[in-house]
């Protein structure tokens, strides 16, 4: 049973049950915490935040307190790690795709388990267009790493204009019986930097037109809202804007995948 804070401003400390889970300075990195030692199964847990925002602060408005999204996930002692996917497209083309995906299995069983890793490549239509499926036995208490290539004839290409998500559909099963499922939204695409001609997508320039936006949804505050700030991003994309600089540190994980949907 795990715990996110995907934002707590600033310098908290977490507690369950009395036990003090850890402390994390500043306030606008995601982190979690691992709650299964200390929790009580049979009657409540008390967790408790403290945050200490007496210090000075930025020279623009933060906000305090827990003012991001708090996620509880609860896992089999065989599943996928703590963001235990990563998708990568190193060759892409209008005719073929290769997308390499690295998936971190955790053991945390007392014994060794056999693990069957399958994935699929979900298209924005629904459709499976690509499956991989591989077997390991993972020691007691230990992870092991999966590398699956998969080939996509014929792929949709993401883009700014056209940004169309692909879906990795990560499925862990040991024993015959489904124990862990997780899902990656991913774009098909290859980026390069030239000097004299800046960012390609695709093999297609693109000519940035950015600004840069603080982590406030101004009159609402610094609390989090999935809508207001979906709202400014299509206001951004609709006046021309195809990139934005987080001033000045990491934004809510939302918007990530917000600009991911949107181009």
């Amino acid at each position: 049973t795990f715990i996110q804070f995907d934002g707590i401003y600033k310098n908290s400390d977490v507690w369950i049950n009395g036990q003090h889970l850890g402390k994390r300075w500043y306030g606008y990195v995601s982190f979690h915490y691992d709650l299964t030692p200390h929790i009580r199964w049979d009657g409540p847990n008390v967790l408790a935040v403290r945050v200490d925002n007496s210090s000075q602060t930025c020279r623009w408005y933060s906000g305090s307190g827990i003012y991001r999204h708090v996620w509880l996930t609860i896992v089999d002692k065989l599943h996928v790690g703590h963001w235990g996917t990563c998708v990568a497209t190193p060759s892409v083309s209008a005719d073929l795709a290769t997308v390499r995906i690295k998936t971190l299995i955790r053991n945390e069983y007392d014994k060794l388990k056999p693990c069957t890793l399958t994935t699929e490549i979900i298209a924005a239509d629904g459709r499976t267009v690509a499956t991989s499926r591989s077997i390991e036995h993972i020691p007691a208490g230990g992870e092991f790493e999966f590398i699956q290539s998969l080939q996509l004839s014929q792929p949709t290409l993401w883009s700014v204009d056209t940004p169309t998500l692909h879906f990795a559909k990560t499925t862990v099963k040991t024993a015959n019986k489904v124990v862990d499922d997780y899902v990656t939204p991913f774009g098909i695409r290859t980026t390069e930097w030239d000097s004299d001609y800046g960012l390609s997508i695709n093999g297609q320039h693109v000519l940035l037109k950015g600004v840069c936006i603080h982590h406030d949804l101004g009159c609402l505050g610094a609390a989090f809202h999935n809508r207001a700030l979906e709202r400014r991003l299509e206001v951004l994309k609709s006046m021309g804007c195809n990139a934005i600089r987080t001033s000045h540190n990491p934004p809510a994980p939302e918007l990530l995948d917000m600009c991911d949907r949107l181009g």
